[in-house]
């Protein structure tokens, strides 16, 4: 190391340890610049979880409440079915009954008299509103 001192004049060494210097003081700022750059990124990051945990909760409700009007929808569709079928058997009880009731004036005077009276105004009324 003595030979290299000896070929390196004080002038040139002041130069040099002025670039070492330049360049020490460069790397120093340029890691406090990375370190708040770094902060930086992490904070948004933070930030962006934060923003998607929010949308996944707001996912989840929405998962739930489609959930739940898929349940409702076939709930409405089974009850539209009962009813439906409630109608077809209403239906046919009321032609059965029909039936029923000529066969019993044909076969039966006392039915047949019964039958031929008027209607009484209030339960024509009812009848008509049918």
């Amino acid at each position: 190391m003595t030979w290299l001192s000896k070929f390196i004049t004080p002038g040139i060494r002041s130069h040099l340890l002025g670039a070492i210097g330049v360049v020490a003081v460069c790397g120093i700022v340029m890691s406090t610049i990375a370190g708040f750059y770094i902060r930086q990124q992490n904070q948004t990051i933070r930030a962006k979880d934060a923003v998607i945990a929010h949308k996944e909760a707001q996912v989840d409700g929405l998962a739930k409440s489609v959930a739940s009007m898929a349940a409702l929808r076939e709930l409405e569709h089974r009850n539209a079915r009962l009813l439906q079928e409630k109608l077809t058997l209403i239906e046919t009880q009321s032609v059965e009954m029909s039936d029923q009731l000529r066969k019993l004036e044909a076969s039966n005077a006392e039915v047949k008299e019964y039958m031929s009276r008027p209607i009484p105004a209030d339960l024509r009324r009812l009848l008509e509103q049918k």
